[in-house]
């Protein structure tokens, strides 16, 4: 271990050593200056797989306080709020498997309070509101008549995503891009009166946009078609709309995504244009390959996607460079290049070459036959200019993708066979299983 490292190592555990020690009495002072009506009920184990709080959240790594967590929690009507490092959670319910554990779990100073405690590894600090959804009575025991009193104070209802915004219908939680990584939508809208699905589908419809997309509480983004869409779990998309607090608006790197209904379907034989593809700012589509099962019909169970990639063939005696598309490693990864400087044409099918010779280019398939990609570039080898993106039929709307990869205005000519993917098979090819090839950008 380098002097560096060892010094890194012995200074986090004097670090945690402080804390734990500090924690007794950063407890007492931190439970005597709550907002009214929340109460601290202790420290709440906690994992990454399954939080114990998890309807709503934020995070703050330089100013979290107690105060700004009990804050952003009470505007909705949340029971419980959390805070654990730097991240606030909410919800009416403690989930499972989050149970009481001892307070010396909980013994990380708030980076905007260091007299406050906000959770600890694998510890949540959690508050309870006891003025949501309770009702109390008061009777004065005088003479008859008995005069009686009662409050009650409504809770405001759980934030939730909302299903419809006009003609936009909700379609889906999916992952984001931040940080210089790929977007899944790219044009992001201003919104002055604040994020809600009403407010953000309102924008992307003025600017043009058939897709509108909610992140972070706060952002709107919209796009004609989102080539890169990877579903994650509606309760990821769990962080409060500014405008709206009824309403969910993604999260960080999580985007709430709607369609715009009254927008004609895609037709699923359509070549998708630059703009759908790449926003209009690039004249070349990239993507890596994924054979994706075709169910028997909608709905039905279908075997997990196979990964595809090029696989050098032996050089012959007449100087060919061949590679076929086969199967491959999810370690091998393998990235193709369609041109799409016209609007919506077929193109030839480029690959990034394994053996340092320069682009590859796909030959004109053969049917019963596999792929094949000429990488010499030298060989008499029909090259293929019949391939394009299509609109994925098995998605949640023809406007989200993957898309998938066509050939002469068709997508559904892949199968895999005995002898491996194969175009436009026939009766000596098998046994065979339809795929669709799902085009799916980059993300690293």
């Amino acid at each position: 271990m380098s002097i560096k490292s060892l010094s890194s190592v012995l200074l986090s555990g004097a670090f945690y050593a402080l804390c734990a020690k500090a924690s007794p009495n950063l407890l007492s002072r931190q439970s005597s200056s709550l907002p009214a009506g929340w109460t601290s009920i202790g420290c709440y184990s906690d994992i990454p797989s399954s939080r114990t709080l998890k309807v709503a959240s934020f995070t703050d790594i330089t100013s979290m306080t107690i105060e700004s967590c009990l804050a952003f929690c009470t505007p909705a009507g949340y029971k419980f709020a959390g805070v654990e490092f730097s991240r606030v959670n909410c919800d009416n319910v403690i989930e499972s498997p989050g149970v009481p554990i001892s307070t010396s779990t909980c013994n990380m100073a708030c980076t905007g309070n260091a007299n406050e405690i906000c959770g600890g590894a694998g510890g949540i600090n959690i508050f309870q509101n006891s003025a949501v959804g309770t009702t109390s009575t008061t009777a004065t025991p005088t003479a008859t008549p008995i005069s009686t009193s009662t409050t009650v104070i409504l809770a405001t209802p759980t934030p939730t995503i909302k299903q419809s915004a006009g003609t936009f219908q909700y379609k889906g939680c999916y992952e984001d891009g931040v940080s210089g990584l790929p977007r899944s939508l790219v044009h992001q809208q201003t919104l002055p009166q604040g994020a809600s699905a009403e407010n953000c589908a309102a924008a992307c419809t003025a600017a043009g946009f058939v897709i509108s997309g909610l992140e972070f509480g706060q952002e709107c983004w919209c796009d004609s078609y989102m080539p890169l869409a990877i579903p994650a779990p509606d309760s990821d998309c769990n962080m409060v709309c500014n405008a709206d607090k009824t309403q969910l608006c993604g999260a960080g790197n999580r985007l709430a995504v709607y369609v715009d209904s009254s927008a004609p379907p895609l037709g699923l034989q359509t070549c998708l244009n630059n703009a759908q593809l790449q926003g209009g700012n690039v004249p070349q589509f990239k993507f890596t390959l994924e054979g994706r099962y075709v169910p028997a019909f909608p709905g039905a169970p279908v075997s997990v996607p196979g990964l595809l990639g090029n696989s050098p063939q032996p050089v012959g005696a007449n100087g060919l460079h061949l590679q076929v598309l086969t199967g491959r490693s999810p370690n091998q990864p393998h990235v193709y290049t369609l041109p799409i400087e016209t609007v919506g044409a077929p193109e030839a099918l480029l690959v990034n070459d394994l053996q340092g010779n320069g682009l590859g280019e796909a030959v004109q398939p053969i049917p019963g036959g596999q792929q094949f990609f000429d990488v010499g570039q030298f060989d008499n080898f029909v090259v293929g200019f019949g391939y394009c993106a299509q609109p994925n039929p098995f998605t949640a709307s023809t406007y989200i993708g993957p898309p998938v990869l066509a050939v002469n205005l068709r997508s559904d000519v892949w199968a895999f066979c005995a002898a491996g993917l194969t175009y436009l098979k026939n009766a000596t090819s098998e046994p065979c299983s339809d795929v669709l090839l799902a085009m799916t950008p980059p993300i690293n």
